[in-house]
């Protein structure tokens, strides 16, 4: 004789809905999952007059940001994760960039959360052959753990599939982002918007869909589990 948990069997009720669905023709139902009482920050960098960095054919890092962070929150709310966004549209949240900084800081000091992770890109147009996905924390050690964790899942998810490399490394540095607050905190650099195989990456719905995929049970993994 066996038992099946709660979990277990609302888990096995979700996939039947599911399945029962698309037999049927109908578009898969997504059933919202048990919330695990963990929320976390996902902070989606630049943003309105504030566009980042910008590739040569115009795309801007703010509105993949969004793009990612939008993708990302709804990844882990379907994990029972409650998700903080910094910002929901491409706007930024104050007019000069201390004081965009510093609403950030008030939006995740009243959060509560668990971590707080920031979505950026990357650009080194001196070096176009640099890609990849990297993650970076706070020079004191704060975070430190927690980007550690992100960088082996994306490394072994993602950079490894679509660079070739699984020897990308975190690094520490002085970013605000990561100080203005007790809470580990990470800056994911999903790609380089100077690389053009990285660009066309970012640029895909599969692509984001996949890295927040990664992302998300990372995360889960750091925060609930």
């Amino acid at each position: 004789m066996f038992f099946i948990g709660k979990k277990t069997m609302a888990a096995a009720l979700v996939m039947l809905l599911v399945f029962g669905a698309v037999a049927a023709g109908a578009a898969a139902v997504f059933m919202p999952a048990e919330s695990t009482g963990v929320s976390v920050v996902v902070d989606a960098g630049h943003g309105g007059w504030d566009g980042g960095v910008t590739a040569s054919d115009g795309t801007k890092e703010s509105e993949i940001n969004l793009e990612l962070a939008l993708e990302l929150a709804d990844k882990l709310e379907r994990r029972g994760v409650a998700v903080v966004l910094t910002r929901e549209d491409d706007n930024a949240l104050a007019d000069g960039k201390r004081a965009d900084m510093e609403k950030r800081a008030e939006i995740i000091a009243a959060s509560n959360a668990a971590c707080v992770i920031s979505l950026h890109l990357n650009s080194f147009p001196a070096q176009k052959s640099r890609r990849g996905v990297q993650v970076f924390y706070d020079d004191t050690g704060k975070g430190g753990s927690l980007a550690a964790a992100l960088q082996a899942i994306l490394n072994a998810r993602i950079n490894a599939r679509y660079c070739g490399r699984t020897d990308l490394a975190p690094q520490a540095g002085d970013f605000f982002i990561t100080k203005c607050s007790s809470l580990p905190s990470a800056i994911v650099e999903c790609g380089f918007l100077s690389n053009a195989e990285d660009k066309a990456l970012l640029q895909s719905k599969k692509f984001r869909s996949e890295l927040c995929e990664a992302l998300a049970d990372a995360i889960y993994e750091i925060a609930v589990i």
